[in-house]
């Protein structure tokens, strides 16, 4: 017969393993924060610090996150439909803070596959999910 104890112990570990695997699948997969919450909230937040504009409002067209990772686009809120004023940005977690860490070329003439590319080279770990 087993030693209770142990198989207590083995128990604890394979739930705690059970829940870390749960919390790694659910990152697999770009996804958009539910409207309203914290993670959301948050990464818009660092928006709103980027552009200076601690009051704007912004209902993204696109808002991927993963493993740490967003990508956010929306219009301008100054000059909606304006499509050269519309912004997309890359955004990275840091211990608890969003921020973002670059943003694509939207200037007349410039090329939004050669933007993207630009910024997966120069942040390689960036999830390629998210900007699709």
């Amino acid at each position: 017969m087993a030693n209770p104890k142990k198989r207590g112990v083995l128990s604890v570990v394979l739930f705690l393993f059970a829940i870390s695997a749960q919390t790694s699948f659910a990152q697999s997969e770009p996804y958009t924060p539910e409207r309203g919450s914290s993670e959301r909230r948050a990464i818009l937040d660092s928006v709103r610090r980027y552009r200076q504009a601690p009051n704007e409002v912004y209902t993204p067209t696109k808002f991927k996150v993963q493993n740490g990772w967003a990508f956010v686009s929306a219009e301008d809120p100054n000059e909606p439909g304006v499509d050269s004023l519309a912004f997309h940005v890359l955004i990275r977690k840091t211990g608890n803070t969003w921020k973002v860490v670059d943003a694509v070329n939207t200037t007349e003439g410039s090329d939004w596959d050669k933007e993207i590319a630009r910024i997966r080279r120069a942040f390689p770990k960036s999830p390629a999910g998210i900007f699709q």
